[in-house]
């Protein structure tokens, strides 16, 4: 009997240690690097995202978030796409990675393999973005910013949830490589650039399940764009993103004058991304080359694809709801572009079309599939930002 009472007291010792071991709500516990505790405070269990990060979660989701990565329901394809659950950590890292030219170059894999790192305020992001090797960050909640943020080499920026992000600034990055951003909601952004994100001679860049949005209550330069990649960025996808309240949404190549850097560069993917109560550039693309696919586009006041300087793209099943100029390729340019345009779904703004240069670009360097025209809209309506 006496054994019995002291095993007791022994497992009350080792659980009461356990627990005063054991990671908080979002912080990394598992990973086949990972080298600190694999276990979860009272009421969250340690779920895995991919073979290098596994996650402290309610237990009340964990199971559902579980069944979500590990079915592969976040697959290879994006049309069938099913993240359901609100609490759920992207996949930033796992090696169902993105679909579009991001997927080439080597693949974009952002922070797999590195250190996590959860933020919550503006010093903690600073932090953590200026480490030099391989990391994941996640944002947990919305980070007021007072100014831009650079992000390093090697990065997966995460939101925690689907109310996580940054407002008041955005992300700028140069001369980098391999970025993922997905996840995160982007606002108001008045910093340095006044983009909520500027890319500029970066490779591989992928931007996935995010919310973009300023206003229309100021003049159109109040600010900037959404996104804008520019002087020869390049392999860079843009998947699953709202964007909407904005005027000048996505500039791809930034000057007319800048053939020489920029021609055969600015290869880029947009897909299942849905564009609302915006002005133009979804995206505007100079002498690059652009894969245009499964998007919705409603109430577009100026303008929606616009391709021009001699970039090439392929703009296919895509959805327009009251959108003007779906597609154009001499629109505010010295210089015409080139498309290729099939099964896509005008709504009342066919006639609005100004293609006046068919292109070359019929097919693209990788695996996709494209949805089907007629359920894009409640796809996307249904799927697009953080989740």
């Amino acid at each position: 009997m006496k054994s019995l009472y002291f095993l007791t007291a022994l497992l009350q010792i080792v659980a009461i240690y356990a627990q005063n071991n054991c990671n908080p709500k979002f912080y990394q516990c598992g990973g086949q690097t990972w080298k600190g505790s694999n276990c979860c405070n009272p009421g969250l269990q340690c779920v895995k995202i991919n073979d290098y990060y596994s996650t402290c979660l309610p237990s009340s989701s964990s199971s559902n978030t579980s069944s979500n990565y590990n079915n592969n329901n976040y697959n290879t394809n994006y049309g069938n796409n099913n993240i359901s659950n609100a609490s759920n950590v992207q996949n930033a890292s796992s090696n169902s990675g993105p679909i579009g030219y991001a997927s080439l170059n080597g693949g974009t894999t952002g922070g797999q393999g590195g250190q996590t790192y959860t933020v919550s305020n503006q010093s903690q992001l600073e932090s953590a973005v200026k480490k030099n090797e391989a990391k994941i960050i996640i944002i947990n909640g919305i980070i007021k910013l007072t100014n831009d943020i650079t992000l390093n080499s090697n990065t997966s920026l995460i939101g925690a949830n689907k109310n996580s992000g940054i407002t008041g600034a955005g992300l700028h990055f140069k001369n980098v490589k391999n970025i993922i951003i997905q996840n995160l909601k982007f606002s108001y952004c008045v910093g340095n650039n006044k983009d909520c994100i500027n890319a500029q001679k970066s490779t591989n860049i992928w931007i996935d399940h995010c919310e973009f949005f300023n206003d229309r209550n100021h003049g159109k330069d109040y600010y900037d764009g959404l996104v804008d990649i520019t002087h020869a960025c390049d392999y860079v996808t843009m998947s699953w993103c709202s964007l909407h309240d904005h005027y000048k949404v996505s500039l791809i190549g930034h000057s007319e004058k800048n053939a020489a850097e920029d021609t055969g560069k600015l290869h880029i993917t947009y897909h299942h991304n849905y564009f609302k109560n915006v002005g133009s550039r979804l995206p505007s693309l100079r002498f690059g080359t652009g894969h245009v696919y499964n998007n919705v586009y409603e109430n577009v006041e100026s303008s929606c694809v616009s391709i021009r300087m001699s970039a090439q793209a392929l703009v296919e099943n895509n959805v327009y709801r009251n959108a003007k100029r779906p597609i154009s390729t001499n629109l505010d340019t010295p210089e015409e572009g080139y498309v290729i345009q099939r099964n896509n779904d005008f709504g009342n703004t066919a006639n609005t079309n100004s293609i006046t240069k068919i292109g070359s670009l019929n097919t693209v360097p990788y695996k996709y599939t494209a949805d089907n025209t007629n359920s894009v809209y409640d796809i996307i309506r249904n799927k697009a930002g953080p989740q």
